[in-house]
């Protein structure tokens, strides 16, 4: 079953990569970490984001993997979403599912909520529950950009807490930056990032990526 569901994203991956993609990078993490958990150490990670409107409803599709180069598991995942924006597009709520797994590992299937604010810092709230068990992950985030005329400063801050089980819960934070800066037709990255949960001690992770629109 877990064959047959890789193929299908990969599968996914190609064809939205061909025909229908918005988005697309590749790059480096020395780190990679999922809800506070380490999942892989120095790993190169891939993504693929389409946007569209359908039936008046703004929706979107995002793949992403990460395969380890050293230590640690290879994972993969998709989501599909769709929603609206109200108050003058000011805020903004979406619905969807997700699915993220380990290989090898366990495999998560959820539906969330997220809502987004068009304010200073752009904060984001996200409620997602696991289909086949009772549990609950919730996160906020904020950002902002700044405009370093040669180049582009995003700043970002995210915390969350996940139900692992019924009776033991995780809460997680990250704090980073990533300066990004248009070369050619792609735009080239570099981030650092503080990350901290209950089951790690903080650490930074360092990072790398080359992204091209479509």
């Amino acid at each position: 079953m877990k064959t047959k569901l890789l193929s299908l994203i990969t599968a996914l991956g190609l064809i939205t990569n061909v025909a229908l993609a918005g988005s697309a990078s590749i790059g480096y993490v020395s780190d990679f970490f999922y809800r506070g958990e380490q999942k892989a150490l120095e790993s190169v990670q891939s993504k693929i984001d389409y946007g569209t409107s359908i039936l008046g409803l703004e929706s979107a599709f995002h793949a992403c993997t990460n395969q380890s180069a050293d230590e640690g598991v290879d994972s993969y995942g998709f989501s599909v979403s769709a929603g609206s924006s109200v108050i003058e597009g000011l805020l903004s709520v979406y619905g969807g599912f997700s699915h993220y797994e380990d290989v090898p590992g366990e495999a998560l299937s959820e539906v969330f909520v997220r809502a987004s604010s068009d304010v200073f810092l752009s904060p984001t709230a996200t409620i997602s529950r696991n289909v086949d068990d009772e549990l609950f992950t919730y996160e906020a985030g904020v950002s902002h950009d700044v405009d370093l005329k040669l180049a582009s400063l995003n700043l970002n801050g995210s915390a969350g807490n996940t139900e692992v089980t019924e009776s033991n819960t995780r809460t997680y934070y990250s704090v980073g930056a990533e300066l990004t800066r248009a070369v050619g037709s792609a735009e080239a990255g570099l981030s650092v990032d503080l990350v901290d949960s209950d089951d790690i001690e903080r650490e930074f992770v360092f990072g790398a990526s080359l992204g091209f629109n479509f």
